[in-house]
């Protein structure tokens, strides 16, 4: 059995980082300039949201599809490790399949324009107060999302410098020879 994560997996799992990472910029970032920046932040990040549900369901179905291939910890993990690893794991998939669409729905209810690569995407229903609460809602859910992320990457980091596993090691691509 392999000591890392077949490459498919490795390769989404840091893509699926660097674009949320990019959305999140993209985000923060929209006021640093005029109006012509600010609606290409936003742009840029409703693109990208949408980027990173299609990557994170492709990421379900590739672990699914691979799930006996995936190597494992050594030394092993405690069994209340490995269940809160696996659950803080469909948590992260959860938040950041749901963000997307509540980013969305807060595009749709607040009568905003939204293009997806510059293709104009109409709007499906009228201004709402629901945009508003859609909005709330994707907010704390992607600060929720960072936390975990946080989370997982100090987790990682203790098991890779404190406790000596693999479990670091298995996620990241091989060296070159």
């Amino acid at each position: 059995m392999s000591t890392r994560y077949p490459k498919v997996q490795i390769y989404f799992h840091w893509l699926s980082l660097f674009l949320i990472l990019l959305t999140y910029l993209s985000i923060n970032l929209k006021g640093l300039g005029g109006i012509e920046w600010r609606n290409m932040m936003r742009q840029t990040h409703f693109t990208l949201g949408v980027l990173v549900w299609i990557v994170v369901f492709a990421r379900i179905g590739i672990r699914h599809a691979l799930w006996k291939k995936r190597p494992e910890i050594i030394p092993p993990l405690s069994k209340w490790q490995e269940k809160l690893s696996h659950y803080l794991h469909i948590l992260l998939y959860i938040i950041f399949l749901a963000l997307p669409v509540l980013g969305v729905l807060t595009v749709l209810n607040r009568g905003g324009d939204w293009t997806f690569f510059g293709i104009p995407l109409v709007d499906a229903f009228p201004r709402s107060v629901w945009g508003g609460r859609f909005k709330d809602a994707h907010e704390t859910l992607a600060t929720l999302g960072y936390i975990l992320i946080a989370v997982h990457a100090i987790a990682s980091l203790y098991h890779h410098y404190i406790l000596k596993d693999n479990t670091l090691i298995r996620m990241m691509p091989p060296k070159n020879k």
